[in-house]
């Protein structure tokens, strides 16, 4: 637990102090997701030993580069980071989709895994932690459902899309809302590329799948950190986090 305990307080660090905005130069990586470029910036650890590696995702929509500095500072206490834009949002290729977003973690993986990537980048392999933010906490959570090779996971404030899903089916109103939220965010205004009435019908067909209660064995065997808010009107915690955090 020692580099989960250390990524909180630099977590805590990064939102209250304004210094952690200034950037050091990444890497460019060449991330690819079922032949599919995404914009992927690496920040590695000076050494040359292997380091703990975590891939760091963003919200919905996100942004481009490093979120609350947390790639410059944590590479600067050990752990190299890995951010990317998922599929179809800002400089990354392709069409945006929940679907595709859960692909796009394991072909993170699968990258830091390779063995030329590992040795270049001086990546611990045994040691990948996958943590997100909102959007990314949730895609972290319902990936790991299906790929056993994410162990280790940090959510902050990560929903479990099936509640909303069921909210969308069941409320007008919020339908309305949410489908308003995510029109804005589309190309040509935006930074996603998507039809939003399609990957929501895509999503909707298949409500149980993203439900982390309902899967929730599988992911008993996972090293998992919770991190929400207790006023959080949007991830609530009796409707997101706890109902899983009880399961489990």
């Amino acid at each position: 637990m020692g580099y989960i305990k250390r990524i909180i307080l630099i977590l805590i660090l990064a939102i209250f102090t304004s210094s952690v905005y200034s950037q050091t130069a990444p890497v460019k990586v060449d991330l690819y997701s079922n032949g599919v470029k995404l914009n992927a910036d690496f920040y590695p650890v000076s050494g040359e030993d292997k380091y703990p590696t975590l891939i760091l995702l963003h919200g919905y929509p996100g942004g481009e580069g490093d979120q609350f500095g947390l790639g410059k500072k944590l590479s600067l206490s050990q752990i190299n980071v890995l951010v990317f834009n998922f599929r179809g949002t800002w400089s990354s290729e392709g069409i945006f989709s929940f679907e595709s977003s859960m692909d796009d973690i394991g072909a993170a993986i699968k990258f830091l895994k390779n063995k030329k990537n590992s040795e270049t980048c001086n990546v611990d392999t045994s040691n990948i932690i996958v943590a997100g933010y909102s959007f990314g906490g949730a895609m972290a959570l319902t990936a790991a459902i299906y790929n056993p090779e994410i162990k280790r996971i940090i959510s902050v404030g990560g929903a479990d899309e099936s509640v909303f899903g069921r909210k969308v089916l069941t409320d007008n109103n919020f339908r309305n809302m949410f489908e308003q939220m995510l029109k804005a965010s589309e190309l040509p205004d935006g930074p996603v590329n998507c039809d939003t009435k399609a990957y929501i019908e895509l999503w909707l067909s298949d409500i149980d799948k993203y439900d982390q209660v309902k899967h929730a064995e599988s992911l008993a065997d996972r090293d998992i950190l919770f991190l929400g808010g207790w006023n959080d009107s949007n991830v609530v915690l009796e409707e997101h986090i706890l109902p899983l955090y009880r399961k489990l």
